[in-house]
């Protein structure tokens, strides 16, 4: 399999895991992007694998034991038995343990810069941030999707 070129940022947990990379990791790197464009900051403010998959559940929820169980042998490190991310007990720094603790739920980044009225866009975000690129909008799904067909 090549290596993505990307950003390390707006990375699915499907390039970190070492599951796979495609489309669909695209879709991700927007919802990052919208973020980014909304609050100014880039969502996820991290190099380093452990802390990036932590914060991901810090904003999203808990990365799904399916997608765990299709991690790389190399990827392994970062979950324990029954598919649970190894964190805060790996965590390299009490830095990087403060920095994931800091960040809100995706809803809460939204509503804080947002009116509750455009809850549309909350709804994109989980769509296309969804861990399971199976599940994960597609380009036209998000094309389509309320949030750019009623911009009011």
């Amino acid at each position: 399999m090549a290596v993505p070129i990307d950003t390390f940022s707006p990375a699915s947990v499907t390039i970190i895991a070492g599951i796979g990379w495609s489309y669909p990791c695209d879709l991700w790197s927007v919802g990052c992007i919208l973020i980014e464009l909304l609050t100014g900051e880039a969502l996820f403010q991290t190099h380093e694998n452990l802390e990036h998959l932590a914060m991901m559940e810090r904003v999203l929820g808990p990365i799904p034991e399916h997608m765990v169980r299709r991690s790389t042998r190399g990827a392994e490190k970062y979950f324990r038995r029954g598919a649970r991310l190894n964190w805060p007990e790996g965590a390299v720094s009490r830095e990087s343990i403060r920095a994931v603790k800091k960040l809100d739920l995706l809803e809460d980044i939204v509503s804080s810069r947002v009116d509750s009225s455009r809850s549309s866009l909350t709804d994109l975000l989980h769509g296309v941030l969804t861990y399971d690129p199976n599940e994960r909008l597609t380009a036209r799904q998000a094309l389509d999707h309320p949030f750019f067909r009623n911009p009011t």
